[in-house]
């Protein structure tokens, strides 16, 4: 008996120590596996500190759901054929030896998309690019100033075009830079000024490619500028930056052989607000200064962005979005270092901070006119703060405003324009208030 004893203890033993490999072997499988969008929560070339990694899983939390949901939704347009009709148009490109975007356009002909499918597609597509597009601004807001040194800026345009000034100081902060390219003319040349995104706590002085180009081609020329971030500073810190940068242009007008009656904003998403808030803010110029630059004026011939926020007041969005909190988005509380979950108890120094920097507070009948361009349709549902704050809402609101001042407003929501009209292009825009048309 006693040796049976034995012998079933030396058996549970085993058992044991097989359960507990068998334990280690699934937590080993479970620690190789890849984590799901593991490699949109990375930046190349950056190792995180351990408490960036704790801040980087808080926002896998509020992004993994958001995109899982935007990736059902995407491989819910392609019915059970098309899947069939696609694996096997993979496995026939990869056997002629096809690789990156040869693959995949074969793959997309094998398929054969109806139109509807291709429109679901799309609004799908914006929607993961503005989710991945917050992602990474949130990742860069976690940087130190070294990691953001070591962060790869190969295929920005400054590299393609080298600006004819770059790192031009505006002002004292750190950030106070602009790249200044200036269009070939004997005549002083209208300017661009464009005015990078990032909800305020990130992004990088740039201009699109394309702008940049037809700009120089056709006698503008084109200014990038930062400010400071709202890690750094919060509101109105954005917007004073950035109109010192307007000042700083105009004070140096006669030496780069710019026109300072003819001036334009352009930006995407912060930039696009701080651009309106500009077109629509009452002159900062004053004459009294000892600072020159100040005495310049900020206002603006016009403003052409892209998903943009007419406003920042959070209770003016909470009206806008019953349907969903966008409100509460995390770009908005860091920028006035406020609780959102509180709104209706802050300090009255809060509110009025929300109404200064809101570009639509400031609208009178003498204000420069807008083009505003959004991705997706007015009838886009809400259902992510990356979707509701770059809606064609804020759009629409303004719109309906500045109609009934009589200034010129065009809103493009997806395929449409809004109040009827041609659509036209924000190149051409500008060049139709510049007075540069044939």
């Amino acid at each position: 008996m006693k040796h049976l004893t034995a012998i079933t203890v030396v058996l549970l033993a085993a058992l044991s120590n097989s359960a507990t490999a068998q334990d280690n072997d699934r937590q080993n499988e479970r620690r190789q596996r890849p984590t799901p969008f593991q490699q949109f929560f990375t930046l190349p070339g950056i190792e995180f500190s351990k408490e960036q990694q704790a801040k980087i899983e808080e926002l896998r939390k509020e992004f993994v759901p958001k995109l899982t949901e935007n990736q059902e939704a995407w491989n819910g347009v392609i019915t059970e054929e098309q899947q069939q009709a696609r694996r096997q148009a993979f496995q026939t490109a990869r056997e002629a030896g096809k690789e990156g975007q040869r693959l995949r356009d074969a793959v997309d002909a094998a398929i054969k998309f109806t139109d509807e499918q291709n429109e679901q597609r799309a609004t799908i597509q914006q929607e993961r690019n503005k989710l991945l597009s917050e992602i990474r601004t949130q990742l860069t807001a976690l940087l130190t100033d070294e990691q953001r040194d070591r962060l790869p800026q190969r295929g920005r345009v400054q590299q393609q075009i080298p600006p004819t000034h770059a790192d031009v100081k505006y002002g004292p902060h750190g950030r106070n830079v602009m790249d200044v390219w200036l269009a070939k003319s004997e005549q002083p040349t209208p300017v661009l000024v464009s005015i990078h995104g990032g909800g305020f706590r990130g992004g990088n002085k740039s201009v699109a490619g394309d702008m940049l180009r037809s700009c120089l081609e056709s006698g503008i020329s084109v200014v990038a500028i930062t400010y400071r971030l709202s890690d750094e500073a919060i509101a109105p810190a954005q917007f004073l930056d950035s109109a010192r940068a307007i000042q700083f242009v105009r004070h140096n007008a006669k030496e780069w052989n710019l026109d300072p009656n003819r001036l334009a904003a352009t930006g995407g998403s912060a930039g696009a607000g701080i651009s309106l808030w500009l077109g629509f803010h009452d002159d900062l110029a004053d004459p009294d200064s000892d600072d020159p630059v100040l005495r310049e004026s900020t206002r603006l011939t016009c403003m052409m962005v892209n998903g943009g926020q007419t406003s920042y007041d959070p209770r003016f969005i909470r009206d806008l979005f019953p349907e969903y909190p966008v409100y509460k988005h995390s770009a908005l509380a860091q920028l006035y270092d406020v609780d959102l979950d509180n709104l209706d108890d802050l300090p009255d120094e809060k509110y009025k901070l929300f109404e200064e920097v809101s570009p639509i507070t400031h609208l009178t009948k003498d204000d420069a006119p807008a083009m505003l361009n959004y991705g997706s349709s007015l009838d886009q549902k809400v259902t992510s703060h990356g979707i509701g704050i770059h809606h064609g809402r804020f759009g629409k609101v303004l719109k309906e405003k500045m109609d009934a001042l009589g200034i010129q407003c065009v809103v493009i929501a997806g395929r449409d324009v809004l109040g009827g009209g041609e659509r036209v292009s924000a190149f051409e825009f500008m060049r139709q208030e510049f007075g540069m048309t044939e």
